[in-house]
């Protein structure tokens, strides 16, 4: 990348040869697990009968607070982009979740979009305008795909990060370490606009 250009209303990120395409691949990516970002069932009151005939007759079991192992299938990467409200109360951080999650999945999903449309208007020499209404939507997706590739990474602290980012060539995460460098470099431009 050559760098981000401020401008009257809106700034231009000069790409360089594949970037926006590899941003776009990136984001797109995203946008599949935020689609997947449906909340759990909300847990049943264990002495509701009809909670669990509801879930019953849905055909799943129904989870019950005591079960610590219920978000264990759920993918790092949405756990990561929807964490847990109350970590010490399993049920209130569950009704947060699903009063909450489908908004936000859906709100990130629209400002991925709008990254993504930008992406496809990139001209022949790698200039994408991007409008200054939109410069939020850019900041917060380039701040869920960083998360994103951080879970992947096991990146959770300085320490970490400076392990991954010595990983040796042969570590296929080795290229997953570059990428997340260089949206974070992409982000700092970025806001350096405002």
């Amino acid at each position: 990348m050559r760098g981000v250009e401020p401008a009257e209303g809106h700034f231009v990120i000069h790409f360089d040869t594949d970037e926006a395409g590899l941003l776009a691949g990136i984001v797109d990516q995203l946008t599949e697990i935020l689609a997947d970002a449906r909340p759990l069932d909300p847990l049943p009151v264990a002495d509701d009968p009809f909670a669990q005939w509801e879930a019953e007759f849905a055909g799943g079991v129904p989870r019950s607070i005591e079960d610590p192992d219920a978000l264990d299938d759920v993918d790092p990467v949405i756990r990561r982009l929807f964490p847990d409200a109350y970590s010490q109360d399993p049920a209130a951080s569950d009704d947060f979740r699903r009063f909450t999650q489908p908004a936000l999945a859906a709100q990130k999903l629209d400002e991925a979009d709008i990254v993504l449309s930008d992406l496809q208007a990139t001209d022949r020499r790698g200039r994408c305008t991007v409008s200054m209404t939109h410069l939020g939507a850019w900041l917060k997706t380039l701040n869920n795909v960083r998360l994103a590739l951080a879970v992947r990474l096991d990146i959770t602290d300085e320490i970490s990060a400076d392990e991954a980012s010595q990983r040796p060539e042969e570590d296929p995460r080795s290229w997953l370490y570059e990428v997340y460098a260089w949206t974070g470099w992409l982000q700092e431009c970025v806001l350096a606009v405002i």
